[in-house]
């Protein structure tokens, strides 16, 4: 008889730590799979931050090709200095 009351403690005990760390376990793979979530994001949102840096120094670089044909003109005659000006200030705003 003892026994039998031995084994339904055990029994009971067990389903009750079961029964506790069910909860924080589940817990645990659902912060694991935001984790994977959240990094495939962030992958696109690295591939979109690059993108958006190319098309920066693209540009960047084709405004300072625009100042120095604008910077061109105005060595040759073809603009005044206010219009080079005033050309220049609307490319870089």
């Amino acid at each position: 008889m003892m026994t039998y009351l031995v084994i339904g403690l055990c029994l009971f005990l067990l389903i009750i730590v079961v029964y506790i760390s069910a909860k924080p376990i589940s817990m645990g793979i659902e912060a694991r799979r935001k984790i994977n979530d959240n990094s495939e994001i962030i992958d696109e949102n690295e591939k979109t931050i690059s993108d958006y840096n190319d098309e920066y120094k693209v540009s960047k670089n084709s405004i300072s090709d625009e100042i120095s044909k604008l910077s061109d003109l105005k060595n040759k005659g073809l603009l005044t200095e206010e219009e080079y000006e005033k050309a220049k200030n609307k490319l870089l705003d």
